[in-house]
């Protein structure tokens, strides 16, 4: 299976109707697309959101996890409406069962911690009621592939308490400075100077959590550390 995953856009536009970033991911061929928070901001218009909405559900099935910033919009519950207007799937701490090229794995969605606490802008929420809605997910069968959709790279050793093969992750925004081979992120929010998880792929206790580093462009200059476009081909062993 081919899965492609977009974080971080927050309403960004690149070219015409999104062209440039659709000509990305129809190149791709993906089998399913999954889209880790952000896609909407809480201050820029929506436009460009809903450009590249209206066109990835005639790719492949999408399926949309919530970012801090739709929380902080204190339109949440709208902005998932609306997004499921197009066809794309809203995961809220729940889980079902995908089957693609007859291969069928278990797909998990969790909202982002600002869900909790005060949703105001500039609260990232309550630690321990995300650890608890992640309790959800202790009695998933180890049976077939798990995979986890969040917004939140840093919870990695929350994640890996639970029988998922692969987290996909955003955020970080890839530590918007980069220095290749030396330094792979300089800032990112809730991991500070020199995140850990910036971006890339991490393995912690026989899981893979894959953190992409975003589609945005603002104010703030990314060094080294171009928008990304997250493609992760699953392969099987062959093996019962």
């Amino acid at each position: 299976m081919r899965l492609l995953m977009l974080s971080d856009l927050h309403s960004c536009i690149y070219g015409e109707n999104q062209c440039q970033l659709m000509s990305r991911i129809i190149r791709e061929q993906p089998d399913c697309i999954f889209l880790c928070g952000d896609i909407v901001d809480d201050k820029t218009p929506r436009d460009g959101a809903k450009q590249l909405l209206q066109q990835i559900t005639k790719i492949a099935p999408c399926y949309y996890v919530s970012g801090n910033h739709e929380f902080w919009s204190g339109q949440a519950d709208e902005i998932f409406d609306m997004i499921e207007t197009y066809g794309v799937q809203v995961l809220r701490n729940e889980q079902e069962i995908v089957t693609i090229n007859d291969i069928s794995f278990t797909l998990c969605g969790v909202d982002d911690p600002a869900a909790t606490g005060t949703r105001r802008a500039g609260s990232y929420g309550e630690a321990e009621a995300y650890q608890q809605t992640l309790a959800q997910f202790q009695s998933l069968g180890a049976e077939q592939l798990c995979v986890l959709l969040a917004h939140r790279p840093e919870y990695i050793d929350e994640y890996a308490k639970y029988p998922f093969d692969l987290v996909l992750c955003g955020h970080a925004h890839g530590g918007q400075w980069r220095i290749p081979y030396l330094l792979n992120g300089l800032i990112a929010p809730n991991q500070g100077l020199f995140p850990k998880y910036a971006g890339g792929q991490y393995v912690y206790d026989g899981m893979t959590e894959i953190v992409g580093r975003g589609l945005a462009r603002d104010w703030k200059p990314r060094i080294f550390n171009p928008p990304e476009i997250v493609v992760v081909d699953v392969v099987g062993t062959g093996k019962a």
